[in-house]
């Protein structure tokens, strides 16, 4: 069965290879073309890979995607770091593809406001601050806004404040009695006197992101809002320094740092030293090629230099940052900057070029896979899912877009377990996976809310159509929701019988134009090309979500799916066969 599907296979991807390729952009897979050896990193004699682990102060931290707030790991797919200049602190359920910070908790600005280092929730698609509190300003007013801020319903376009009440500047005065008394008296025939004002509001305001602040007496620095000791302050990363006494230095690594104006940084235009090379070593005969400070002759030895650069690179031997280094051919293999002794009766056909290497060291692909520098013995139905291999058969195995999950701790509900880009989805948890053709984020389920691509919005300030938000709430009957379906989420029972594969020429209000577009069968393991272009129809276009134009696309005669596992149809095309054979 195996053997006659590849040679099915093969035939059908010989035949239709031209139609798909010849006019699909196919973007390289994520990492693709990034060296797997520059994930290698050391920490105290341990070697690990850095999409799987993470060093955060003195500790090393295993997961998948992790990044480091000050000393604490977190998923940036599944939580927010906000700091301060002092502080960090991690806001869980909240990715930093949708969050904005507001001093040191996360929000989602799409529904949400900073208001004087408080999240607010919205109240209106316009809603600004007042205080601490978010205030509608197209149907309110905010009085007093500089001190014990009140917030008051406009009744008219012609109504301002008069501290904290509300008058018609049309018909009515805003008279001050004294510096802390008003009265609204009615407007006479020669107008408001010297005493009378618009607004009775004396303050100069400015923004920070999506927070107010006084230009007078404070200052805005980075996203931060600091206040401003004196007139000679200016903003240094999100601190401030004193230019008269002080500098900004930009280190290597890390935020700006403030120096008194004696520190040597403060002499230099730039902290990074300017480094000359050493000039190449003089060569001759018989040695006549350069490898790094060496020379060597190249009819006896050879140069194990990497492709890339990038620091706190390592090999597998614990080796960091090496430099380019003359070696035997014969007695030893180079993979990538990389030397490892040649193992007689395994690795002799990696003598020569042309080596079969996984990340920085050789393996044999007569017997092993190698996933993103990472070798593994082969065994039947083992695939990769990022630098992890699996068992496609395996129940208790997901792959989500790199990163491997094992499914038995959720026990029966492993099996309703689906993908929400990289993160898994449990569903044990209320949990929302909102999709678009660039993102895919999960969120904590709320009410009234719902999902336009990737975007989580409030039903209550806004409308979604084909994936774009408007602000207010128009839907006649319902609330109209869109979102990328994933391929990755269909049981085996779903994804293997009839379905759709094509490239996607053209999107109407009520259809979408495929073609080059096979038909799939995957439990006959039969492909049959459609002769003609494939008209989806789509009744409610405000339900379709946005699709990229030469992109492929699954899809059946309702949804169409994406493949956020694969960048490839003929790697999307090998585990659809390879998933539904078995």
């Amino acid at each position: 069965m195996h053997q006659k599907l590849s040679n099915m296979l093969l035939s059908w991807m010989i035949t239709f290879g031209w139609l798909i390729y010849g006019s699909i952009t196919v973007e390289p897979a994520l990492g693709a073309n990034k060296n797997p050896n520059c994930d290698r990193k050391l920490f105290h004699g341990t070697m690990y890979d850095s999409r799987e682990a993470v060093v955060c102060g003195t500790r090393l931290h295993v997961g998948a995607g992790l990044s480091c707030c000050g000393d604490q790991p977190f998923n940036p797919a599944t939580a927010t770091c906000c700091k301060t200049e002092h502080e960090a602190n991690v806001t869980q359920d909240l990715s930093e593809k949708v969050s904005t910070c507001c001093g040191l908790t996360a929000f989602n600005a799409l529904n949400e406001i900073c208001c004087d280092s408080t999240v607010a929730v919205k109240n209106a698609t316009t809603a600004e601050c007042c205080g601490k509190a978010a205030y509608d300003k197209d149907k309110q007013l905010c009085c007093r806004p500089d001190s014990d801020p009140v917030i008051l319903e406009k009744t008219s376009p012609h109504h301002r404040c008069c501290r904290h009440k509300l008058y018609d500047f049309t018909t009515q005065c805003c008279h001050w009695k004294n510096d802390t008394h008003v009265e609204v008296k009615p407007k006479p025939p020669k107008g408001c006197d010297g005493n009378s004002g618009a607004t009775a509001v004396k303050t100069t305001h400015g923004t920070c992101g999506q927070k107010t602040y006084n230009t007078h007496t404070e200052m805005c620095c980075g996203s931060l809002v600091i206040p401003k000791m004196s007139a000679k302050e200016r903003c240094c990363g999100e601190g401030a320094y004193n230019y008269a006494t002080e500098c900004c230095c930009w280190p290597d690594h890390g935020p700006p740092e403030r120096k008194p104006k004696t520190s040597p940084c403060c002499a230099v235009t730039s902290v990074v030293p300017h480094l000359t090379p050493e000039p190449p070593p003089s060569c001759s005969e018989p040695n006549t090629h350069v490898c790094g400070s060496s020379c060597y002759n190249p009819n006896e030895r050879r140069c194990c230099e990497r492709k890339e650069t990038k620091p706190h690179w390592c090999c597998a031997s614990g080796q960091c940052d090496a430099a380019p280094t003359v070696y035997n051919p014969h007695t030893h293999v180079c993979c990538d900057g990389c030397i490892s002794e040649l193992k007689p009766g395994m690795d002799q056909f990696h003598a020569s070029p042309g080596q079969h290497c996984c990340g920085a060291e050789v393996y044999r692909p007569l017997e092993e896979i190698c996933c993103g520098g990472h070798r593994y013995p082969k065994r039947e139905n083992l695939q990769c899912c990022g630098v992890k291999a699996y068992n496609i058969t395996d129940p208790n195995m997901k792959c989500c877009k790199g990163t491997l999950y094992d499914l038995t701790h959720l026990g029966n509900h492993g099996h309703d377990a689906k993908c929400c880009g990289s993160v898994l989805q449990n569903p044990q948890k209320q949990e929302v996976c909102c999709s678009s053709k660039d993102e895919a984020v999960l969120y904590p389920k709320k009410t009234g809310f719902g999902c336009c691509g990737h975007l989580y919005f409030n039903s209550f300030l806004w409308s979604c159509c084909a994936g774009v938000l408007r602000p207010g709430h128009k839907q006649q009957s319902g609330m109209n929701e869109c979102r990328l379906l994933s391929v990755n989420n269909l049981k085996d029972t779903e994804l293997c019988r009839e379905i759709y594969i094509g490239t996607v020429e053209s999107v109407s209000l009520n259809s979408i134009l495929f073609r080059n577009v096979l038909k799939l069968d995957g439990r006959n393991g039969t492909v049959q090309p459609v002769p003609f272009h494939h008209i989806l129809m789509t009744p409610n276009r405000c339900t379709t979500t946005k699709l990229i134009v030469g992109k492929f696309y699954f899809f059946h005669d309702v949804n169409v799916f994406a493949d956020f596992n694969h960048d490839t149809v003929i790697q999307s095309l090998h585990f659809f066969f390879s998933k539904c054979s078995l």
